[in-house]
């Protein structure tokens, strides 16, 4: 009986405990009303608070002109007639030059932000014309280039690039058999390609540029035009040159 008694009480206690701690714990969230709504707020990165922003890894030309050098290298590829002729029925026509290396040097500047650049470039390359699988003539090519780039992707690693040039061509053309004969004039052209930026200061970049001549009239190596010419007769004509290249700037 006294067992039965003493479990009542204690019963009796914990759910009269119980009650309480509940309707206290209700009193409490209802008396409490919010009056603004729980807004999170983004952390600036400050110097005051000693955060800093992630910043790109990739370097980034800043908003003055810097000037640059590189050299230049790869394969040439000209666009070149030959014809000796005997008489006004006996002509022989030869081969243009197989592709050869070529090799140049590039100066001038990129503008404000690296949107840009302007350069005049330096080149230099040969040639070999053939028949019936023997050298007939060789051909020494030089290129004074004034060009112009637009830069695409300023702010990033990869810079894919498109531009004109204008400039001046000079050439020989030398043959053991026929004798030589120089040519020089104007040329216009093209370029394409895709630069990556290193760092700050090295750059490489591959490519290809297309120069057409803007030769003309053909002139004979005898020098005789028209009716007035003069056999045996030699003609050459080089007509364009594409380079495929690679390029190793530095800037400054």
């Amino acid at each position: 009986m006294n067992k039965t008694l003493l479990a009542s009480v204690l019963l009796s206690a914990l759910f009269s405990s119980t009650t309480f701690a509940a309707e206290e714990l209700s009193t409490e969230n209802s008396a409490y009303t919010p009056s603004e709504p729980l807004v999170l707020e983004p952390v600036v990165a400050t110097p005051e608070n000693g955060l800093s922003a992630i910043e790109d890894e990739v370097p980034k030309f800043d908003d003055t002109m810097h000037y640059f050098v590189g050299l230049t290298g790869g394969m040439a590829d000209m666009s070149f007639s030959l014809i000796h002729a005997t008489s006004a029925a006996d002509k022989l026509s030869f081969s243009s030059p197989d592709a050869s290396g070529f090799a140049g040097a590039d100066i001038g500047f990129y503008t404000a932000g690296g949107k840009g650049r302007i350069y005049y470039s330096y080149q230099k390359m040969s040639g070999e014309s053939e028949f019936d699988n023997k050298k007939i003539a060789d051909t020494d090519v030089t290129l004074h280039l004034l060009s112009a780039d637009y830069i695409f992707l300023a702010d990033k690693a990869i810079n894919p690039f498109v531009g004109a040039h204008v400039g001046y061509m000079t050439s020989e053309t030398t043959s053991e058999k026929y004798g030589s004969y120089k040519q020089s004039n104007p040329v216009l052209g093209v370029q394409a390609g895709v630069a990556w930026r290193i760092s700050d200061h090295f750059t490489t970049e591959i490519g290809a540029r297309h120069t057409a001549s803007q030769r003309k009239e053909q002139t004979d190596w005898a020098g005789s035009k028209g009716e007035d010419i003069v056999y045996p007769n030699t003609q050459s004509d080089l007509k364009s040159i594409t380079t495929f290249y690679m390029s190793a700037n530095y800037r400054f």
